[in-house]
C-alpha cells in the first residue's frame, strides 16, 4: 500500500532532495494510525540546483515594491507588472526588470486610481491593459497598449454586498468577435464578518462578470459556489469552529475547466464551464500534514477588540496548512503551501495590534520563515513531488518543467528579487 514520492528541496545553498512516505489507508483502523504519521519533510539525499540569473532587483525602492501576479505567460512575452504603495502606482518592465512604462498612478483623474488598495494586471493578445482594484469599491480599469486610459467600470455595481479581497485569484477570457469577454474573480461579502457562522453560511466564493469591450458596460454578472457546498466548510459550520486564516479561494482557468482550492483545503476541486465540482484531486501529502483541529470559536459579531482578531488571525494562520498559490502546467497541477507552526512559537508573542506594530520587523520575520513547499501532482500518474523552498523566499512559478521564477523577500526592509532557477531534472516524471 505504499507509494514513493520524490521530493525535491531547495535550501540556501540551492540544494535538491527527495524522499518517500507511505500513502494513506482507506481502512478505518490503518486510517487511525495513518493520522498519527505525519509527512516526513527530512533530507534523504542531494543533488545540485543551478541560479540562472537575477531577473530583477527591487528592494527598499520608494515606488515599486511588490508583482502582483507571477504570471508564466507574461513572462514569456517578456513583461511583468510591478506595483507599488499598496498598488496605487502601476508600471511594465521587460523580464529583466527594464523599465518599458508606467501605466498610471494614484490620484481622482481619468484613468488614476483613487482607492488605496491592491492591484492585478492582465494583459490580452491585443495588448490591450486591464487593471482590477480591491476592496469594496473594486473597479475594472482599461487602458490601451500603449497605456493610454481607455474607460473604467465599477463592478461593485453589478454585483452590490461584494467585494474583492486582495492578490486573490482572477480570470481573463479573450474578446471574441462581438468584443465580449468574461471576468472571473474571487469575491467575498461586505454584509458579514468573516469571523461569523453568517459569512460561511450565505456568501459566494466566486463572480463572474460578462463584458463587452465595444460598449464599455457590464452586460451580466453573477455569484456562484456558495461557500457552504464545500466540505472543509460544512465541517467548520457543524463544529462551530474555524480553521483557518485566509478564507478566499485560489484558482486558474484552463480550457473549459476551473482549478480552485482553498488555503486550507486537502484537495483541488475541477469545475466545469457550469461551476459545479467535477472532480477532486487528493492529495496524499495534503491530507498527511498536521492540522491543529481545535480551531477558534465563532465570534458571532465582529470583534469590537482588536486583540481577539489578531489573536484568532495569528493562531488560525500559523497553526493550519496553509495553501497560498496555485499553478496548473500541463498535466501538473502545482500547489505551494507552508507546514504548521507550533502554536507556542507565536503565541502569545504577536497577538495585539501594539505587539505587532511595536515588533513589525520581527512578525515579519517570522511570517518568512515558515518551511514553505511546492506540491506536483501528476494527473496522469498521481505521482506526487514537493519542493522545499528556503524561507526568504516567497512565491514562485514554473515556467517549464526544469524551470522556475521564486520571488525572494526580505525581512528587515520591503521590496524583492525576482530569480530564475533550473532543476536538474525535470519535475512530473
Amino acid at each position: 500500500m505504499s507509494i514513493r514520492v520524490v521530493s525535491i528541496i531547495m535550501i540556501r545553498g540551492a540544494i535538491l532532495f527527495s524522499l518517500s512516505f507511505f500513502s494513506c489507508s482507506r481502512n478505518p483502523e490503518e486510517r487511525a494510525i495513518e493520522e498519527q504519521t505525519l509527512v516526513d519533510t527530512e533530507v534523504d539525499f542531494l543533488q545540485p540546483v543551478a541560479r540562472d540569473s537575477v531577473l530583477i532587483d527591487i528592494h527598499n525602492d520608494s515606488y515599486y515594491d511588490y508583482i502582483p501576479k507571477l504570471d508564466r505567460e507574461q513572462y514569456l512575452s517578456n513583461r511583468l507588472f510591478i506595483m507599488g504603495w499598496s498598488g496605487l502606482n502601476v508600471s511594465v518592465t521587460d523580464t529583466t526588470g527594464k523599465f518599458i512604462r508606467q501605466i498610471t498612478r494614484r490620484g481622482n483623474g481619468p484613468g488614476e486610481i483613487p482607492v488605496g488598495n491592491y492591484a492585478s494586471v492582465w494583459q490580452s493578445v491585443d495588448g490591450g491593459i486591464y487593471v482590477l482594484t480591491s476592496g469594496n469599491a473594486f473597479m475594472l480599469f482599461v487602458y490601451d497598449e500603449e497605456a493610454n486610459f481607455r474607460y473604467s467600470l465599477r463592478l461593485f455595481q453589478a454585483l452590490p454586498n461584494f467585494f474583492r479581497a486582495p492578490r486573490t485569484s482572477f480570470h481573463f477570457t479573450e474578446k471574441d468577435e462581438d468584443g465580449k469577454f468574461y471576468l472571473t474573480i474571487a469575491v467575498g461579502s461586505t454584509l458579514h464578518s468573516e469571523f461569523t457562522k453568517a459569512y460561511y453560511e450565505n456568501t459566494y466564493t466566486i463572480g463572474r462578470f460578462e463584458i463587452s469591450e465595444y460598449q464599455q458596460k457590464i452586460i451580466s454578472a453573477e455569484a456562484v459556489m456558495p461557500y457552504e457546498v464545500f466540505p472543509e466548510v460544512q465541517e467548520s459550520l457543524n463544529e462551530d469552529k474555524i480553521f483557518w486564516f485566509d478564507l478566499y479561494p485560489m484558482f486558474q482557468r484552463i480550457g473549459n475547466k476551473t482549478y480552485l482550492t482553498f488555503s486550507f483545503s486537502d484537495c483541488v476541486y475541477v469545475l466545469n464551464e457550469d461551476f459545479q465540482v467535477e472532480e477532486k484531486i487528493k492529495s496524499k501529502v495534503l491530507s498527511q500534514i498536521k492540522r491543529n483541529k481545535k480551531g477558534s470559536d465563532f465570534l458571532m459579531n465582529t470583534p469590537k477588540d482588536y486583540y481577539d482578531l489578531v489573536y484568532y488571525r495569528n493562531k488560525n494562520a500559523y497553526s493550519n496548512l496553509y495553501i497560498t498559490n496555485l499553478q496548473v502546467l500541463d498535466d501538473l497541477v502545482i500547489v505551494q503551501f507552508s507546514k504548521p507552526s507550533d502554536q507556542s512559537d507565536f503565541l502569545p508573542k504577536f497577538p495585539t495590534k501594539q505587539q505587532v506594530n511595536e515588533d513589525r520587523m520581527n512578525y515579519k520575520a517570522f511570517v518568512h520563515r515558515r518551511d514553505r513547499y511546492w506540491l506536483i501532482y501528476n494527473l496522469e500518474s498521481g505521482k506526487e513531488e514537493l519542493i522545499k523552498l528556503p524561507s526568504e523566499f516567497n512565491t514562485g512559478i514554473f515556467l517549464d518543467q526544469k524551470t522556475m521564477l521564486v520571488e525572494k523577500t526580505f525581512d528587515d526592509m520591503d521590496g524583492f528579487y525576482l530569480m530564475k532557477y533550473s532543476l536538474p531534472e525535470a519535475i512530473g516524471q
